[in-house]
């Protein structure tokens, strides 16, 4: 399995690794613009002609706090399916058996 982060027009993802509880501690760091609402989480099976999505999260920016270090982190549920008005995304629904373990947080600049 493998993580992919979206935000904005941005993407970046983990390495695949095995297991029924992988363990990526893989940092994400993006600069972004304040106009936006949120960014996506998905969660995906390596297959052998195609990778299948096991989940997704839409985390509103508005649910983010700052923090000048890492924390404990919190345990989400991921959905199966994307709330979309238009194109844009509004949040995710139908939870899946699937939960992530994220520590989200802003930085200020260096």
């Amino acid at each position: 399995t493998y993580v992919v982060l979206k935000v904005q027009n941005l993407k970046s993802s983990t390495i695949d690794k095995t297991g029924c509880e992988p363990c990526w501690e893989q940092d994400f760091m993006f600069e972004i613009c304040a106009d936006g609402k949120g960014f996506i989480i998905e969660l995906w099976k390596k297959g052998l002609l195609w990778d299948s999505i096991l989940g997704v999260l839409w985390i509103p920016f508005a649910a983010v706090e700052y923090a000048t270090d890492e924390g404990p982190g919190s345990w989400w549920t991921l959905h199966s399916e994307v709330i979309k008005n238009g194109y844009e995304i509004q949040g995710t629904k139908t939870p899946t058996a699937h939960e992530i373990l994220l520590d989200v947080y802003f930085a200020l600049p260096f």
